[in-house]
């Protein structure tokens, strides 16, 4: 059963605000060396990435002020957010309406000048745990071959 839709829409961007939404907006972030860049295998995968947070989340992060924001990061340790906000004034009125919101921006850490922090703290401590984890790991590895 589908709990809840997220509509990829055309959107828009203003170049002099640097503001925007929907596909417009992201194209920016697919420029290479672009600030928050993805690739276009990041961009076609978006559903299964949504779908991969809510497996381990069940819900999105609610920012406070009626938008959803979905975070995680990758097996490079890159991180991502995708923001998503309700239909204001746009579409049919709900509930014919056949989404619950539409995507804001998807972005990356690549190339900021500091690393993403999360804005969830279950999906903080979720990647801390991981990434604890993988230093152990490592760290017991090292101690094995030294012997």
């Amino acid at each position: 059963m589908i709990d809840y839709v997220i509509h990829y829409v055309k959107g828009w961007h203003n170049v002099k605000r640097d503001k925007g939404r929907g596909a417009e907006h992201i194209k920016l972030h697919l420029e290479p060396n672009s600030e928050g860049q993805i690739t276009l295998e990041e961009l076609l995968n978006i559903g299964n990435s949504i779908r991969k947070y809510l497996k381990i989340f069940k819900e999105p992060f609610d920012d406070g002020r009626g938008g959803k924001v979905y975070e995680w990061e990758n097996n490079e340790s890159v991180r991502f957010r995708i923001a998503t906000d309700k239909i204001k004034g746009e579409g049919l009125i709900p509930p014919l309406s056949p989404y619950d919101g539409i995507i804001i921006t998807f972005y990356s850490d690549r190339n900021l000048k500091e690393k993403m922090k999360f804005k969830n703290p279950k999906v903080e401590s979720y990647y801390k745990k991981i990434n604890t984890n993988k230093t152990l790991k490592t760290k017991t590895s090292q101690k094995i071959i030294q012997t």
